[in-house]
């Protein structure tokens, strides 16, 4: 018989509570800068950010404050 280990479960690092306002933030800002602006930029900053936001709502995850974390880990190792 194979014996086949499970695959790692990741528990979000984030409540419920903030994940729910990390959706609900992303879709507005994602749906406000879909209508027609002036500044095209802009627009696409909104969405590019909402769109994140939703992501990050919805794994349960912040890929950004983990690159944060793992550098500012790895800078306090070359310090000792």
């Amino acid at each position: 018989m194979i014996f086949r280990s499970k695959p790692p479960v990741i528990a979000p690092a984030m409540s419920t509570g903030e994940r729910t306002a990390s959706v609900l933030a992303g879709l507005f800002l994602a749906a406000v800068a879909v209508r027609p602006r002036p500044n095209r930029l802009l627009s696409v900053l909104a969405l590019a950010t909402g769109s994140y936001l939703a992501y990050r709502g919805a794994t349960g995850t912040c890929p950004l404050s983990e690159a944060i974390e793992d550098r500012v880990h790895c800078s306090e190792k070359s310090h000792r």
